[in-house]
Protein backbone atom coordinates (compact mmCIF):
# COMPACT_ATOMS: atom_id res chain seq x y z
CA UNK A 1 0.00 0.00 0.00
CA UNK A 2 1.26 3.51 -0.78
CA UNK A 3 2.28 5.29 2.43
CA UNK A 4 -0.07 8.03 3.57
CA UNK A 5 -2.93 7.00 1.27
CA UNK A 6 -6.09 5.72 2.96
CA UNK A 7 -8.07 3.32 0.80
CA UNK A 8 -11.56 2.50 2.05
CA UNK A 9 -13.33 -0.62 0.79
CA UNK A 10 -16.91 -1.79 1.09
CA UNK A 11 -19.27 -4.23 -0.61
CA UNK A 12 -22.35 -2.83 -2.33
CA UNK A 13 -25.28 -5.18 -1.78
CA UNK A 14 -27.78 -2.99 -3.60
CA UNK A 15 -28.03 0.33 -5.42
CA UNK A 16 -30.80 2.78 -6.22
CA UNK A 17 -30.63 5.67 -8.68
CA UNK A 18 -33.33 8.30 -9.21
CA UNK A 19 -32.70 10.68 -12.11
CA UNK A 20 -34.80 12.85 -14.42
CA UNK A 21 -35.41 11.34 -17.84
CA UNK A 22 -32.81 12.22 -20.44
CA UNK A 23 -33.55 15.57 -22.02
CA UNK A 24 -35.79 16.80 -19.20
CA UNK A 25 -35.60 20.58 -18.75
CA UNK A 26 -34.97 22.28 -15.38
CA UNK A 27 -38.61 23.31 -15.04
CA UNK A 28 -40.07 19.96 -16.11
CA UNK A 29 -41.98 18.04 -13.44
CA UNK A 30 -40.52 14.56 -13.67
CA UNK A 31 -40.86 13.13 -10.15
CA UNK A 32 -44.25 12.10 -8.72
CA UNK A 33 -43.72 11.79 -4.98
CA UNK A 34 -47.10 10.14 -4.43
CA UNK A 35 -46.43 7.45 -7.02
CA UNK A 36 -42.90 6.79 -5.75
CA UNK A 37 -43.39 7.27 -2.00
CA UNK A 38 -47.09 7.42 -1.16
CA UNK A 39 -48.83 9.92 1.10
CA UNK A 40 -47.08 12.05 3.71
CA UNK A 41 -44.10 13.25 1.67
CA UNK A 42 -45.52 16.32 -0.05
CA UNK A 43 -43.69 18.96 1.97
CA UNK A 44 -40.25 17.38 1.90
CA UNK A 45 -37.60 19.14 -0.21
CA UNK A 46 -37.31 17.48 -3.65
CA UNK A 47 -33.79 16.18 -2.92
CA UNK A 48 -35.12 14.45 0.18
CA UNK A 49 -37.90 12.83 -1.87
CA UNK A 50 -35.33 11.62 -4.42
CA UNK A 51 -33.16 10.21 -1.64
CA UNK A 52 -36.01 8.28 -0.04
CA UNK A 53 -37.04 6.85 -3.40
CA UNK A 54 -33.44 5.82 -4.14
CA UNK A 55 -33.24 4.17 -0.72
CA UNK A 56 -36.32 2.07 -1.39
CA UNK A 57 -34.90 0.93 -4.72
CA UNK A 58 -31.51 0.15 -3.16
CA UNK A 59 -33.06 -1.88 -0.35
CA UNK A 60 -35.22 -3.82 -2.77
CA UNK A 61 -32.16 -4.42 -4.95
CA UNK A 62 -30.29 -5.76 -1.93
CA UNK A 63 -32.99 -8.37 -1.42
CA UNK A 64 -34.25 -6.85 1.81
CA UNK A 65 -37.75 -5.62 2.45
CA UNK A 66 -38.03 -1.83 2.49
CA UNK A 67 -40.28 -2.11 5.57
CA UNK A 68 -38.37 -0.29 8.35
CA UNK A 69 -40.09 -2.44 10.98
CA UNK A 70 -38.77 -5.71 9.53
CA UNK A 71 -35.03 -5.04 9.18
CA UNK A 72 -32.41 -7.73 8.74
CA UNK A 73 -29.94 -5.83 10.97
CA UNK A 74 -30.49 -4.21 14.36
CA UNK A 75 -31.17 -0.44 14.10
CA UNK A 76 -28.11 0.33 16.26
CA UNK A 77 -25.91 -1.33 13.64
CA UNK A 78 -27.26 0.64 10.69
CA UNK A 79 -25.99 4.05 9.58
CA UNK A 80 -26.34 6.67 6.86
CA UNK A 81 -23.85 8.94 5.10
CA UNK A 82 -25.12 11.36 2.45
CA UNK A 83 -23.16 13.79 0.32
CA UNK A 84 -24.64 16.90 -1.22
CA UNK A 85 -23.76 20.35 -2.50
CA UNK A 86 -27.19 21.75 -3.34
CA UNK A 87 -29.91 19.57 -1.79
CA UNK A 88 -31.54 22.56 -0.07
CA UNK A 89 -30.05 25.44 -2.07
CA UNK A 90 -33.42 26.29 -3.64
CA UNK A 91 -35.07 26.22 -0.21
CA UNK A 92 -32.41 28.59 1.16
CA UNK A 93 -33.02 30.95 -1.74
CA UNK A 94 -36.80 30.80 -1.17
CA UNK A 95 -36.38 31.48 2.56
CA UNK A 96 -34.15 34.47 1.85
CA UNK A 97 -36.65 35.89 -0.64
CA UNK A 98 -39.64 35.36 1.66
CA UNK A 99 -37.93 37.00 4.63
CA UNK A 100 -36.81 39.92 2.49
CA UNK A 101 -40.25 40.55 0.98
CA UNK A 102 -42.71 39.48 3.69
CA UNK A 103 -40.79 38.84 6.90
CA UNK A 104 -39.99 35.67 8.84
CA UNK A 105 -43.62 35.22 9.93
CA UNK A 106 -44.53 34.26 6.36
CA UNK A 107 -42.25 31.22 6.35
CA UNK A 108 -43.91 27.80 6.19
CA UNK A 109 -43.36 25.68 9.32
CA UNK A 110 -43.49 22.60 7.09
CA UNK A 111 -40.40 23.49 5.07
CA UNK A 112 -38.31 25.77 7.32
CA UNK A 113 -36.76 22.92 9.37
CA UNK A 114 -34.96 21.78 6.23
CA UNK A 115 -32.83 24.93 6.21
CA UNK A 116 -30.41 22.54 7.97
CA UNK A 117 -29.06 20.33 5.20
CA UNK A 118 -28.38 17.42 7.57
CA UNK A 119 -32.14 16.95 8.02
CA UNK A 120 -32.31 15.50 4.50
CA UNK A 121 -30.23 12.51 5.62
CA UNK A 122 -31.97 12.68 8.98
CA UNK A 123 -35.29 11.87 7.32
CA UNK A 124 -33.62 8.85 5.70
CA UNK A 125 -32.61 7.60 9.14
CA UNK A 126 -36.10 8.15 10.50
CA UNK A 127 -37.63 6.31 7.57
CA UNK A 128 -35.45 3.20 7.96
CA UNK A 129 -34.50 3.27 11.65
CA UNK A 130 -30.81 3.91 11.07
CA UNK A 131 -29.68 4.48 14.65
CA UNK A 132 -25.96 3.79 14.41
CA UNK A 133 -24.88 7.14 12.98
CA UNK A 134 -25.98 9.78 10.49
CA UNK A 135 -23.50 11.97 8.61
CA UNK A 136 -23.89 14.65 5.95
CA UNK A 137 -20.88 15.83 3.95
CA UNK A 138 -20.78 18.83 1.62
CA UNK A 139 -17.27 19.03 0.12
CA UNK A 140 -17.49 20.65 -3.34
CA UNK A 141 -18.04 18.15 -6.14
CA UNK A 142 -16.65 15.13 -4.24
CA UNK A 143 -19.21 14.91 -1.41
CA UNK A 144 -20.92 11.84 -2.87
CA UNK A 145 -17.72 9.81 -3.13
CA UNK A 146 -16.65 11.16 0.26
CA UNK A 147 -19.88 9.73 1.69
CA UNK A 148 -18.98 6.29 0.31
CA UNK A 149 -15.46 6.65 1.72
CA UNK A 150 -16.62 7.61 5.23
CA UNK A 151 -19.26 4.87 5.23
CA UNK A 152 -16.61 2.26 4.39
CA UNK A 153 -14.35 3.52 7.18
CA UNK A 154 -17.22 3.35 9.68
CA UNK A 155 -18.06 -0.19 8.57
CA UNK A 156 -14.42 -1.26 8.84
CA UNK A 157 -14.24 0.17 12.36
CA UNK A 158 -17.24 -1.94 13.41
CA UNK A 159 -19.52 1.03 14.05
CA UNK A 160 -22.17 -0.47 11.79
CA UNK A 161 -22.98 -3.68 9.94
CA UNK A 162 -24.80 -1.97 7.08
CA UNK A 163 -24.86 1.62 5.85
CA UNK A 164 -26.87 3.53 3.28
CA UNK A 165 -24.50 5.92 1.53
CA UNK A 166 -24.53 8.10 -1.57
CA UNK A 167 -25.61 11.52 -2.79
CA UNK A 168 -28.73 13.61 -3.37
CA UNK A 169 -29.07 16.91 -5.21
CA UNK A 170 -31.64 19.42 -6.42
CA UNK A 171 -30.95 22.30 -8.84
CA UNK A 172 -29.17 25.26 -7.29
CA UNK A 173 -30.84 28.50 -8.51
CA UNK A 174 -27.61 30.41 -7.84
CA UNK A 175 -25.25 28.05 -9.66
CA UNK A 176 -24.60 30.41 -12.54
CA UNK A 177 -23.28 28.59 -15.61
CA UNK A 178 -22.70 25.31 -13.77
CA UNK A 179 -24.86 22.41 -14.92
CA UNK A 180 -27.57 21.74 -12.28
CA UNK A 181 -28.01 18.25 -10.88
CA UNK A 182 -31.21 16.62 -9.65
CA UNK A 183 -31.78 13.15 -8.27
CA UNK A 184 -30.15 10.69 -5.90
CA UNK A 185 -27.91 7.64 -5.97
CA UNK A 186 -27.61 5.40 -2.94
CA UNK A 187 -25.82 2.17 -2.09
CA UNK A 188 -26.53 -0.43 0.58
CA UNK A 189 -23.01 -1.06 1.88
CA UNK A 190 -21.52 -3.78 4.06
CA UNK A 191 -17.93 -4.20 5.26
CA UNK A 192 -15.28 -4.93 2.67
CA UNK A 193 -13.83 -8.38 2.34
CA UNK A 194 -17.19 -10.13 2.52
CA UNK A 195 -19.15 -12.00 -0.15
CA UNK A 196 -20.35 -9.99 -3.13
CA UNK A 197 -23.95 -10.78 -4.14
CA UNK A 198 -25.05 -11.16 -7.73
CA UNK A 199 -25.38 -7.67 -9.16
CA UNK A 200 -23.30 -6.20 -6.34
CA UNK A 201 -19.84 -4.69 -6.48
CA UNK A 202 -16.72 -3.92 -4.49
CA UNK A 203 -16.25 -0.17 -3.99
CA UNK A 204 -12.81 1.28 -3.18
CA UNK A 205 -12.24 4.99 -2.57
CA UNK A 206 -9.40 7.45 -1.91
CA UNK A 207 -9.64 11.16 -1.05
CA UNK A 208 -6.92 13.73 -1.76
CA UNK A 209 -6.54 17.50 -1.64
CA UNK A 210 -4.60 19.67 -4.10
CA UNK A 211 -4.10 23.26 -2.83
CA UNK A 212 -4.98 25.48 -5.82
CA UNK A 213 -2.37 28.19 -5.01
CA UNK A 214 0.38 25.55 -5.11
CA UNK A 215 -0.32 24.92 -8.80
CA UNK A 216 1.14 28.31 -9.72
CA UNK A 217 4.66 26.86 -9.30
CA UNK A 218 6.25 23.93 -11.14
CA UNK A 219 7.07 22.17 -7.85
CA UNK A 220 3.44 22.42 -6.74
CA UNK A 221 2.23 20.93 -10.00
CA UNK A 222 4.72 18.07 -9.66
CA UNK A 223 3.53 17.34 -6.13
CA UNK A 224 -0.09 17.40 -7.26
CA UNK A 225 0.63 14.86 -10.01
CA UNK A 226 2.54 12.67 -7.56
CA UNK A 227 -0.35 12.79 -5.07
CA UNK A 228 -2.86 11.68 -7.69
CA UNK A 229 -0.55 8.93 -8.98
CA UNK A 230 -0.01 7.64 -5.42
CA UNK A 231 -3.76 7.43 -4.95
CA UNK A 232 -4.16 5.57 -8.24
CA UNK A 233 -1.37 3.16 -7.32
CA UNK A 234 -3.01 2.49 -3.95
CA UNK A 235 -6.35 1.71 -5.58
CA UNK A 236 -4.67 -0.57 -8.10
CA UNK A 237 -2.70 -2.43 -5.40
CA UNK A 238 -5.83 -3.95 -3.89
CA UNK A 239 -7.96 -4.54 -6.98
CA UNK A 240 -8.00 -5.18 -10.70
CA UNK A 241 -6.70 -2.75 -13.30
CA UNK A 242 -9.44 -0.44 -14.60
CA UNK A 243 -11.13 -1.29 -17.88
CA UNK A 244 -13.10 1.97 -17.96
CA UNK A 245 -11.81 5.32 -16.70
CA UNK A 246 -14.04 8.37 -16.33
CA UNK A 247 -12.92 11.86 -15.31
CA UNK A 248 -15.38 14.40 -13.90
CA UNK A 249 -13.58 17.67 -13.25
CA UNK A 250 -14.26 21.38 -13.17
CA UNK A 251 -12.43 23.41 -15.82
CA UNK A 252 -9.72 24.70 -13.50
CA UNK A 253 -6.01 24.37 -12.70
CA UNK A 254 -6.89 21.58 -10.27
CA UNK A 255 -8.90 19.75 -12.90
CA UNK A 256 -6.07 20.15 -15.40
CA UNK A 257 -3.47 18.80 -12.96
CA UNK A 258 -5.62 15.78 -12.12
CA UNK A 259 -6.34 15.14 -15.80
CA UNK A 260 -2.63 15.23 -16.65
CA UNK A 261 -1.76 12.77 -13.89
CA UNK A 262 -4.65 10.47 -14.76
CA UNK A 263 -3.90 10.34 -18.48
CA UNK A 264 -0.23 9.66 -17.79
CA UNK A 265 -1.06 6.84 -15.37
CA UNK A 266 -3.62 5.35 -17.77
CA UNK A 267 -1.42 5.58 -20.87
CA UNK A 268 -0.87 1.81 -21.04
CA UNK A 269 -4.07 0.78 -19.29
CA UNK A 270 -7.34 2.28 -20.55
CA UNK A 271 -8.53 5.44 -22.34
CA UNK A 272 -9.86 8.28 -20.19
CA UNK A 273 -13.42 9.43 -20.90
CA UNK A 274 -14.22 13.06 -20.11
CA UNK A 275 -17.83 13.21 -21.27
CA UNK A 276 -18.97 13.81 -17.69
CA UNK A 277 -16.58 16.71 -17.09
CA UNK A 278 -17.47 20.39 -17.02
CA UNK A 279 -18.77 22.74 -14.34
CA UNK A 280 -21.51 21.02 -12.35
CA UNK A 281 -23.49 22.28 -9.38
CA UNK A 282 -23.49 19.11 -7.33
CA UNK A 283 -21.76 15.93 -6.21
CA UNK A 284 -24.18 13.41 -7.70
CA UNK A 285 -22.63 12.41 -11.04
CA UNK A 286 -19.64 10.40 -9.69
CA UNK A 287 -21.91 8.23 -7.53
CA UNK A 288 -24.28 7.69 -10.46
CA UNK A 289 -21.33 6.52 -12.58
CA UNK A 290 -20.19 4.09 -9.86
CA UNK A 291 -23.71 2.69 -9.63
CA UNK A 292 -24.12 2.33 -13.39
CA UNK A 293 -24.49 -1.23 -14.63
CA UNK A 294 -23.27 -3.31 -16.22
CA UNK A 295 -19.69 -3.05 -15.06
CA UNK A 296 -17.00 -4.11 -17.52
CA UNK A 297 -17.02 -7.90 -17.83
CA UNK A 298 -15.75 -10.35 -16.89
CA UNK A 299 -14.61 -9.19 -13.46
CA UNK A 300 -14.03 -5.72 -14.89
CA UNK A 301 -13.37 -2.47 -13.09
CA UNK A 302 -14.64 1.09 -13.57
CA UNK A 303 -12.49 3.94 -12.24
CA UNK A 304 -14.16 7.30 -11.57
CA UNK A 305 -12.06 10.34 -10.70
CA UNK A 306 -13.58 13.68 -9.76
CA UNK A 307 -11.97 17.01 -8.89
CA UNK A 308 -13.20 20.48 -7.95
CA UNK A 309 -11.58 23.84 -8.51
CA UNK A 310 -11.46 24.19 -4.73
CA UNK A 311 -8.87 21.40 -4.58
CA UNK A 312 -10.99 18.42 -3.54
CA UNK A 313 -10.13 15.21 -5.39
CA UNK A 314 -11.83 11.82 -5.04
CA UNK A 315 -10.96 8.55 -6.76
CA UNK A 316 -13.16 5.47 -6.70
CA UNK A 317 -13.39 2.06 -8.32
CA UNK A 318 -16.29 -0.33 -8.71
CA UNK A 319 -15.64 -3.93 -9.72
CA UNK A 320 -17.27 -7.33 -9.54
CA UNK A 321 -15.09 -10.30 -8.59
CA UNK A 322 -15.17 -13.34 -10.86
CA UNK A 323 -16.85 -15.42 -8.18
CA UNK A 324 -19.87 -13.87 -6.45
CA UNK A 325 -22.21 -15.18 -3.80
Amino acid sequence: MTAGVVVAESVAHGAGVVLPPEGAGPAQAWFDHRARLGRGYKYLPPACQYLLAAARTALEDSGREADPHAPATAPELRGAVVGTNSAVAALHAAIDETVRREGASALSPMSVPYFAVNLVAGRLSTEHLLKGFNLTVTSPRVAGVEALHLAALELAAGRAAVTLAGAAEAPDPRAGDAEPEAGAALFVLRPGGGPVPAGGAVLRTVLRFVPPPALAAAEGRRRARDSVRQALDALRAGGPAPDEVELLADPSPVGDAVADALRSWCADRAPVSTRWSGARAGALAPVVRLAARPLPAPAGCRLVVTASRAGNVALATAHTPEHTD
